[in-house]
């Protein structure tokens, strides 16, 4: 198999670069141009218009933070979740590790994403056989508007950033639609990009979501592979605790990273009020 080596462009004056042999490429209908690579390190990778999704090495730091969480900061059992987006599954694998959740539905835009992790991550994806769980491809904007009200206790937006299909999943009137589906002790969590290279996205969904949710909150990860660490919002109708309600482990995750996580370095915070 041919290697050659391949660079992720973050914003105009910085990359990083990966030695690479291509495993699948496709610019699918929703106008994504997908590609699966392999790297000797990082292992298989998901490629979307250029930015790495995910790799094999340490997907489940990502994974385990953005479900973990919002179970976390709930007292009691969580039984209905949506995930918006989340097409390689890992999301779906992570909540069918807790059997309480009696049902969980998934809207996902791009069905070519969807099918070549399923075809080249089985071992990483969810069950999609699971009696649980209702899949539709759907756009998440159209999602939180036909739903039914306060359905669910936990929402999951497991989407790219803020270009392309994803750009109306970080609007006033997405967050508004969050808050229409959320029950009212519900709470939702949204990858927020890398402030330490595009601060302008966390800074915009912030300001967006605050406008609807009082009760807002912003966590970090440090996920090896994006090369700094990510931010997600973490929102709901009732104020939100700063410990954690379960005590949860992953392979990641643990009851110290709750807190730990919602503790934002100064200029983060200087950031947000700027």
């Amino acid at each position: 198999m041919t290697h050659y080596w391949w660079r992720e462009a973050i914003g105009r004056d910085y990359a990083h670069a990966y030695r690479v042999s291509l495993i699948y490429e496709e610019h699918t209908p929703a106008g994504q141009h997908l590609q699966v690579l392999k790297n000797p390190l990082w292992g298989r990778l998901v490629v979307l218009d250029g930015i790495v999704q995910f790799t094999e090495r340490d997907e489940f730091v990502y994974h385990e933070t953005i479900v973990f969480t919002p179970l976390a900061a709930l007292k009691g059992p969580v039984e209905k979740v949506l995930i918006i987006g989340g097409g390689d599954g890992g999301v779906l694998r992570e909540l069918q590790k807790f059997p309480e959740i009696k049902e969980i539905f998934q809207a996902e835009l791009d069905f070519s994403v969807f099918k070549a992790c399923q075809k080249y991550f089985p071992e990483l994806t969810g069950d999609y056989g699971d009696p649980r769980l209702r899949f539709e491809i759907m756009d998440g904007l159209k999602a939180v508007k036909e739903f039914p009200e306060e359905a669910f206790q936990v929402v999951i937006v497991d989407c790219t950033d803020p270009v392309g299909p994803a750009r109306s999943l970080y609007t006033e009137e997405f967050y508004q639609g969050l808050y229409r589906v959320l029950s009212p002790e519900g709470v939702f969590i949204q990858q927020a990009s890398l402030p330490g290279l595009f601060p302008h996205i966390l800074k915009e969904a912030f300001g967006r979501a605050r406008k609807v949710f009082s009760h807002l909150k912003v966590l970090r990860a440090m996920v090896p592979c994006y090369g700094d660490e990510i931010a997600f919002l973490l929102g709901g109708k009732q104020a939100l605790p700063s410990e954690p309600q379960r005590l949860l482990e992953g392979r990641y995750y643990h009851p110290g990273l709750y807190q730990a996580s919602l503790t934002l370095p100064r200029w983060w915070e200087k950031e947000l009020l700027s």
